[in-house]
């Protein structure tokens, strides 16, 4: 919105203001009065750190060519997670993800630094696996073992270990009228016995 002054002029000469005289002693300087509230010092603005967002409007920073080796790095850095690099690089994810898919390099560095995280998972298992922690042997052998029969069996059964009973249900054609007739007077009973009970 565009704030504009408006002038009104009259038709009756203003007088000019009175200037009161400066207050003597320093020049520029008036002299507090006696009892009056010293004002209050203006804050300084604080220095912003670095990546740090500005808070007013405009629009966000954009990635451009030259930014390349700062992005690979910075996602390095941080393991490919691109929330964390974008906000370090001091830009949105949006932003990070339309360079990545403008500038087949970044995009292919990301990808290698997410195969280079996975080797790291990779070996982190293989190490337990080596110490001998069970829990990562059991799940690494129902994801990788599966051919050798290694695999999680879960049964369902019905109650108390039956078997599961289903119920097809029931389809008001195949009645006829004598025992649809029925049906509603036993559901009538039924709920009458309800709302006694």
């Amino acid at each position: 919105m565009i704030k504009t002054q408006a002038t009104v002029t009259s038709s009756t000469k203003a007088k000019p203001a009175k200037k009161k005289p400066a207050p003597k002693g320093k020049a520029g300087k008036a002299k507090a009065k006696p009892g009056a509230a010293k004002p209050a010092p203006q804050p300084k603005a604080e220095p912003r750190a670095k990546g740090e967002r500005p808070q007013g409007g405009g629009s966000q920073p954009k990635l451009t060519e030259k930014d390349m080796p700062r992005v690979i790095e910075t996602l390095r850095q941080y393991g490919g997670i691109k929330s964390v690099a974008a906000d370090k690089l001091n830009v949105s994810r949006t932003t990070l993800y339309a360079f990545l898919n403008e500038h087949q390099p970044a995009l292919d560095a990301a990808a290698e630094i997410d195969d280079e995280i996975k080797d790291i998972a990779e070996g982190k298992v293989i190490m337990a696996i080596r110490a001998g922690d069970m829990q990562t042997v059991r799940w690494y052998l129902e994801l990788k073992g599966k051919d050798r029969g290694y695999v999680r069996r879960v049964e369902q059964t019905g109650k108390d270990g039956g078997p599961i009973e289903t119920q097809q249900k029931a389809n008001p054609k195949d009645y006829t009228d004598e025992e649809l007739d029925v049906l509603i007077a036993a559901a009538q009973r039924r709920k009458a016995a309800e709302a006694q009970g």
